[in-house]
């Protein structure tokens, strides 16, 4: 079996992926015949980030001490090496990736092309690890992640010198593959069978059924023998899913009546069929609860402050949902999480909430009948929500993400008139939702923007500083009715 411990302890942060661990140690200390890239890969809710989490404990010295490394089976545990470089995509672009990168090498580069050439030109071989390359990107819909393969891992791969491990969904890590010379690179793919690790999805459902690890007092949770059958029910129908097995549970736990079933097939053996099962326990139609969550699945950033998302919902149904989201908040549990609270003290510091698992967001959006139709109707109600469209009153989440939703639905050129959201955005999501519209579809005003928004993100400058560096960019590129305007509403000087 791929997951055998032979008789070792499992890794205490993953449980189990033995098959996996010895692989990516043999690659770590650059094993003679193994490669030199390594790709991980799966289905959404495979577990790829919680295993590459794993796995770097085992290479950060520090983190190392923390473990009990002797229990280990010790062909998973890498020795001690310098902590590789580990430029973590989500929510980067692969501008940022490449910087990141040379900030921890200390390379003296001018260019982002610069930067490879001075990897290679280093006196040793470098590690690198890349996590979620597919939540790339300060805007979903501009393809982040097939530009940071394309712009970022490809050159990294060809480096020599350079041992690549890049976590990336399964259509990323085929193209990436199939560029590099044979024997280079190596695809771990964590549903084939080779890689696969039932056992520990067993073990998964079992911790979290553990009374003693959190779980309520129940009878299929008390009793030992029973708790293992249900484990074993739940790691069989999920298949290679541990977010199946957490949904699972998370839902048994969460019902009205807090049974185990003994038929099988009440238990899901997908992300969709985990909703679908927990809305029928409570008596709710999968619909409603596919509804609830999906300005979530839409949602940009960190998440939606609650009152957007009440907001949202309501616009989605064309009606007020109030009393349907009060009444729905056990049905939403298992699949929604609350941050801390949003820093800006100006809001209250309101919590924020996002979908507990990304893979949750793929499911709802490949369920709407019509994405765009949906992001249209998104859009609409924020820019409702803006006071007397003054974008200096907006709500934080409407000002820096209004502009990624009307992407998607395919109406950003038209919101890219007004200099206030130029000046009050945060440029670097809007930056990256207006450089994924074709430059002939936007108008004057917006392509002065994209010529002055290196400048704005490069900078993080404060909002008088980009009213001033907006208003001398419209002076320069022959528009002085936006210039005028900058200079009326932020109050600067005469041009």
């Amino acid at each position: 079996m791929a997951g055998t411990n032979d008789g070792y302890a499992p890794h205490p942060y993953i449980g189990g992926r033995t098959a996996v661990l010895r692989a990516l140690a043999a690659w770590r200390m650059a094993w003679p015949g193994t490669p030199r890239v390594l790709v991980l890969t799966g289905s959404p809710g495979s577990g790829r980030s919680h295993l590459i989490t794993g796995f770097l404990m085992l290479c950060d010295p520090e983190y190392r001490k923390r473990l009990p490394l002797d229990d280990l089976d010790p062909s998973t545990v890498p020795p001690e090496l310098p902590a590789p470089a580990v430029p973590g995509a989500a929510g980067l672009t692969a501008a940022q990736v490449v910087w990141l990168l040379a900030d921890h090498f200390g390379l003296a580069a001018d260019d982002v092309s610069d930067v490879f050439t001075e990897l290679a030109s280093l006196p040793s071989p470098v590690t690198v690890v890349v996590p979620d390359v597919d939540r790339a990107g300060p805007v979903r819909a501009a393809g982040e992640p097939d530009r940071l393969t394309r712009e970022v891992l490809e050159p990294l791969a060809a480096v020599e010198t350079v041992r690549l491990l890049a976590e990336m969904p399964r259509r990323l890590a085929d193209e990436f593959a199939v560029g590099l010379p044979v024997g280079t690179v190596q695809v771990i793919d964590l549903d084939a069978p080779q890689w696969a690790d039932p056992e520990g999805l067993v073990r998964q459902a079992e911790a979290l059924l553990n009374p003693r690890l959190g779980a309520p007092e129940l009878p299929f949770t008390t009793d030992s023998p029973t708790r293992r059958s249900v484990a074993e029910a739940i790691g069989h129908r999920a298949g290679t899913s541990a977010l199946t097995v957490q949904l699972a549970v998370q839902s048994l736990l969460r019902s009205p009546a807090a049974f185990a079933p003994h038929d099988e097939a009440l238990l899901p053996t997908s992300v969709g069929q985990a909703l679908d099962l927990h809305a029928r326990r409570h008596g709710a139609d999968p619909q409603i609860l596919r509804h609830l969550l999906a300005p979530l699945a839409l949602a940009e950033g960190d998440g939606l402050p609650v009152d957007v998302w009440i907001r949202l919902v309501s616009a989605l149904a064309g009606k007020d949902m109030s009393d349907v989201i009060e009444s729905g908040r056990a049905l939403t549990e298992p699949f929604i999480e609350a941050l801390q609270p949003d820093p800006d003290a100006a809001h209250g510091g309101r919590s924020l909430l996002r979908l507990f698992h990304p893979a949750i967001g793929d499911e709802i959006r490949a369920g709407l009948p019509d994405v765009r139709a949906a992001q249209t109707q998104i859009a609409m109600a924020l820019l409702e929500a803006v006071p007397e469209q003054d974008w200096s009153k907006a709500d934080p989440y409407v000002r820096d993400h209004i502009a990624s939703h009307t992407l998607e639905a395919g109406l950003l050129p038209q919101l890219l008139t007004d200099p206030g959201l130029f000046v009050h955005a945060d440029p670097v999501p809007l930056r990256a939702a207006v450089e994924a519209v074709p430059i002939a579809e936007l108008a004057a005003p917006a392509r002065t923007y994209l010529r002055t928004a290196p400048v704005l993100t490069r900078t993080q400058a404060p909002v008088m500083r980009r009213a001033a560096l907006l208003e001398t960019a419209f002076v320069e590129d022959g528009l002085p009715d936006y210039a005028e305007a900058v200079r009326r509403r932020f109050g600067l000087g005469p041009a």
